[in-house]
């Protein structure tokens, strides 16, 4: 069996809304609800949050002791490389790319992303947004695609561009690839709705659900 790892990557340097991970939702941090459901996916190994060197991130990291996971440190920039870094400190063959800004992340949907990724021939698969058609509401997913893929990519780009982010280089070689998106269940399927928190004005909207008992 191949060991799946869920990468969880979160900093307190947001462009659009610093020092979001830690902000209140309802009772508990960001980033405690993030890992918290990610534990509970069944078809992922280990849980690792991804965060940066910076003394700012310290309690992000107090945060995934305090919930059981596993941290790894690296470049801020450099996202890509502390991505490909961590993946191979922890032995990873299939790499789970976990945004920390979606508190209502679903644990079934994380199985059902690398139960489709595992039973598929992709290089890529994901149902963290609405892409290539899947009509998934944003924020209750992922992106998932091998160790291999990770290092490869890794390996032939020092661009900016790509070392920003985990898997834009491979929507911007989509050709190179095969791409696949996990087809959303009917009660997901709102393409049109966002879960994720880019800004506070998304705060105050997902602190109602929870006020309302829907989270």
């Amino acid at each position: 069996m191949s060991k799946t790892v869920a990468l969880v990557e979160a900093r307190m340097g947001s462009t659009h809304f610093p020092g979001k991970t830690l902000v209140k939702l309802g009772d508990h941090p960001l980033l405690e609800w993030v890992l918290h459901r990610v534990r509970c996916a069944r078809m992922i190994d280990v849980v690792v949050l991804v965060t940066t060197t910076l003394g700012r991130d310290d309690d992000l990291v107090a945060i995934a002791h305090k919930s059981g996971v596993e941290v790894f440190r690296g470049s801020e920039n450099d996202v890509l490389g502390r991505f490909a870094v961590a993946a191979l400190q922890y032995g990873a063959e299939v790499v789970v790319r976990v945004c920390a800004d979606n508190p209502f992340i679903d644990p079934d949907e994380l199985d059902r992303l690398v139960y489709h990724f595992k039973n598929n021939a992709c290089d890529y698969a994901c149902n963290h947004q609405a892409r290539l058609g899947n009509r998934y509401a944003d924020g209750f997913g992922a992106e998932i695609f091998s160790n291999l893929l990770l290092q490869e990519i890794c390996k032939s780009t020092a661009n900016v561009r790509y070392r920003e982010h985990a898997a834009l280089y491979i929507w911007d070689h989509a050709e190179n690839y095969c791409l696949s998106a996990v087809p959303a269940p009917h009660q997901l399927a709102y393409p049109e709705l966002r879960f994720g928190v880019d800004r506070p004005q998304d705060l105050v909207y997902l602190e109602s659900l929870v006020k309302a008992g829907l989270a």
